[in-house]
């Protein structure tokens, strides 16, 4: 799959624009603030409807606009489709694919991958285990409709148990409506926990790949870290993969141990929302000991393993790379460079122009100015 055309309408700084992109590498260059990123930005909403810049809705329109409107045609197989999202103030956002309304937001995630790297992603290896957590999530969610829909519930379900514990008092009723909610979170949390259990081998061999070219010399694996004892068989993601019958009665038995914590303190203390990634370089963890440098070639690791993955039925995945090239030396750029374009499609910003060493006929090199968008 890959994204033939791309249309923004009051987003950003821009008025009206449409793009023709090439299917191989597209290279926006200019200079800081001029509108490149809300180019990767607008991509992002046609395939997980929302900002993987973490920007909220009423943020990306135009100053003085009601809303914004971001388009596209996929190309899927040889086929196209036509994908709309329009967001307003007053309605919210709405999608038409082809120009029949999807039902649900989420009807949307899969029929446009990406990959999104930036030079804050960082924080995936030094920061909290939230943003590990959103990694494997985007991920998953684009690959399987059974987890997006599971960890959809999941959180849904997460608030209303623990507002049931938070209202909480020693009675029959208050520890019946505490069980309801045990049960459709046990249910919920034990597939999100089982998927992600089988998905970290496979993440972890596809990143180690990439760590070596990133870094020649250094190792880095992935191990999942759950707040369920799993047992020694599971050993946090690195051994056999656990059913999820298997992941329930464990989840189950975890809560039934904390249950008077939990009711003391007014929240869930086990499940997926309080899991973690653990990030190894060498052997030890990347977290406590790694130089910036170690966390910068990481981050890229990481985020190159996320595209394989979304690329390994060869369906296709979009990488969007965001001023990557300014951490990295000419050789290394170049290199990458390359590398992306084994993967199909890809969007690159940067701030300076791309280097001879990528100068074939395969890349479509754009100039961003004050919101204006030239192809060169």
């Amino acid at each position: 799959m890959w994204l033939r055309a791309l249309r923004l309408e009051n987003f950003r700084n821009y008025e009206s624009l449409e793009l023709e992109l090439a299917q191989g590498l597209n290279f926006f260059s200019g200079p800081n603030g001029s509108g490149k990123t809300g180019i990767l930005e607008g991509v992002s909403y046609l395939a997980v409807a929302r900002s993987l810049r973490g920007s909220n809705d009423g943020d990306v329109g135009r100053w003085g606009e009601g809303g914004f409107g971001v388009g596209g045609d996929v190309i899927t197989g040889g086929l196209s489709s036509t994908v709309v999202l329009r967001f307003s103030k007053s309605v919210g956002k709405e999608v038409t694919v082809d120009g029949e309304p999807l039902a649900k937001l989420s009807d949307l995630v899969g029929v446009l991958r990406v990959a999104w790297f930036c030079p804050e992603d960082t924080w995936l290896t030094k920061g909290q285990p939230a943003a590990r957590r959103k990694l494997i999530d985007l991920t998953l969610c684009q690959l399987d409709p059974v987890y997006l829909s599971s960890l959809t519930g999941y959180r849904r379900t997460l608030r209303q148990r623990n507002e049931a514990l938070l209202a909480w008092t020693p009675d029959e009723e208050s520890d019946r409506i505490v069980e309801v909610w045990t049960e459709r979170l046990v249910e919920y949390g034990s597939t999100v926990v089982a998927k992600r259990l089988e998905f970290v081998p496979r993440f972890s061999e596809a990143v180690s790949q990439y760590q070596s070219f990133v870094a020649a010399g250094d190792t880095l694996s992935l191990r999942y870290r759950s707040s369920v004892p799993l047992g020694d068989d599971a050993k946090d993601g690195g051994g056999r993969s656990l059913e999820q019958d298997e992941v329930a009665e464990m989840y189950h038995a975890a809560l039934e141990k904390r249950s008077e914590d939990e009711r003391r303190r007014g929240f869930t203390l086990v499940g997926p929302h309080r899991d973690d990634l653990d990030v190894r370089l060498n052997g030890r963890v990347l977290r406590t000991f790694g130089s910036q440098g170690q966390h910068r070639t990481a981050a890229i690791a990481l985020k190159l393993g996320e595209a394989a993955v979304l690329d390994a039925d060869g369906q296709g995945v979009i990488v969007l790379l965001d001023d990557i090239l300014s951490e990295l030396d000419d050789e290394r750029a170049g290199a990458l460079i390359d590398l992306v374009g084994g993967h199909g499609q890809a969007l690159m910003t940067s701030t300076r122009p791309i280097g001879d060493g990528a100068g074939d006929e395969a890349v479509a090199r754009f100039v961003v100015e004050a919101g204006k968008v030239e192809r060169q």
